[in-house]
């Protein structure tokens, strides 16, 4: 197997799609969204692509690959994932068999190394406790779990049972009663999957006002961001990569839900409400109800509300998994970053501030 750091591998092109379509790597690591986010956010953070590829030496087939990127940060080299702080799960995308016989291979794990030579840490954050052990890939490599969980729930094949027995009734009772009430009130309430160009537009128009209101820091305010997400809802629309839902109160949205489906699975990404006019009606927790009967209606039994706080998603009923971080220290540098990172919060807090990509 040969290992190699392909600086303008292209996630848009046939042989990365031929790979991930066999059901390797999660919504975050699908081809389009990796491509924009190569191309559209790493020119503008300073990222030098570093992606690792894995080929069979006889024919170059393509047999695995880690999307990776270096930046230089308050004078430390990272190597990280290629998320950019926006894509909520990391990992190597690959099936299990191939994922195992790299592992085994002390050759192949040699040169995975050497892949990192130029940098004073690897730093492979927000990996599923139930997916690969990135570990095992890297010699020395230390743990520690992620602040944040991620939270997903499973409908089953009923949805009726999940909303009368699983959820707790009186908040599906609640949410009913005020979709019938906020109907009354003003008129035709709607909640519906959008696909048109510049209804897309028009919406994410809505997001990011929306979430001033409510995030101190709206990550949509920085124009890289708010230009990137909507410009991938545009074009991943058609496939089903990704999908934005809104709801419609006599024609104006009040509320929208932004989420990756590269895998199958919706993961809501960005959610936001008119919380100026529209408070009192839970448009929110309407959305991401109504956004789960749409995707079951539709085959789908399983929505992951992704990272971060679990206080709305209990409502859901969703099963807890755990995060880990990762680092590989190269250099003495390193291994100073990531005592910190992984023993000392307060000093944690004071790296994040003077090292702006470590999260």
């Amino acid at each position: 197997m040969k290992v190699t750091v392909e600086e303008t591998f292209d996630f848009s092109g046939p042989e990365y799609r031929r790979l991930y379509s066999e059901g390797k790597g999660t919504a975050f690591q699908a081809p389009m969204w990796l491509d924009m986010l190569h191309r559209r956010l790493g020119p503008s953070l300073g990222a030098k692509q570093r992606t690792v590829t894995f080929r069979n030496e006889a024919d170059d087939s393509l047999l695995a690959v880690l999307p990776l990127v270096m930046q230089r940060s308050s004078g430390v080299m990272m190597i990280q994932p290629a998320d950019f702080g926006i894509s909520d799960y990391n990992t190597i995308v690959c099936d299990a068999e191939r994922f195992e016989q790299i592992a085994a291979s002390p050759a192949v794990l040699k040169a995975l190394r050497e892949t990192l030579r130029g940098a004073d840490i690897l730093m492979f954050r927000k990996v599923r406790a139930d997916g690969f052990d990135i570990q095992r890939l890297f010699k020395g490599a230390r743990e520690s779990r992620g602040e944040n969980s991620a939270y997903a729930f499973d409908i089953g094949d009923d949805f009726d049972h999940w909303r009368l027995k699983v959820m707790n009734r009186n908040f599906t009772k609640n949410l009913g009663r005020l979709h019938r009430q906020t109907e009354a009130a003003y008129g035709p309430y709607l909640h519906k999957a959008i696909t048109d160009e510049q209804e897309i537009r028009a919406v994410f128009d809505f997001l990011r006002e929306a979430r001033q209101d409510r995030y101190s820091e709206n990550l949509l305010d920085r124009h890289e961001y708010f230009d990137l997400y909507r410009d991938y809802a545009v074009a991943a629309a058609a496939s089903g990569e990704a999908v934005l839902y809104v709801s419609y109160l006599a024609g104006e949205p009040v509320a929208a839900l932004f989420g990756l489906a590269g895998d199958g699975e919706f993961h809501a990404t960005l959610l936001a409400s008119d919380i100026k006019k529209h408070q009192k009606i839970s448009a929110g927790m309407q959305i991401l109800y109504r956004v789960a009967q749409l995707r079951h209606e539709n085959g789908h039994k399983v929505m992951d509300l992704c990272l971060g706080d679990p206080g709305y998603k209990t409502h859901f009923r969703p099963t807890e998994t755990a995060m880990r971080n990762i680092t590989v220290s190269l250099t003495l540098k390193g291994a100073a970053i990531a005592a910190i990172y992984h023993h000392a919060k307060p000093l944690k807090n004071f790296l994040r501030r003077g090292v702006s990509n470590v999260r």
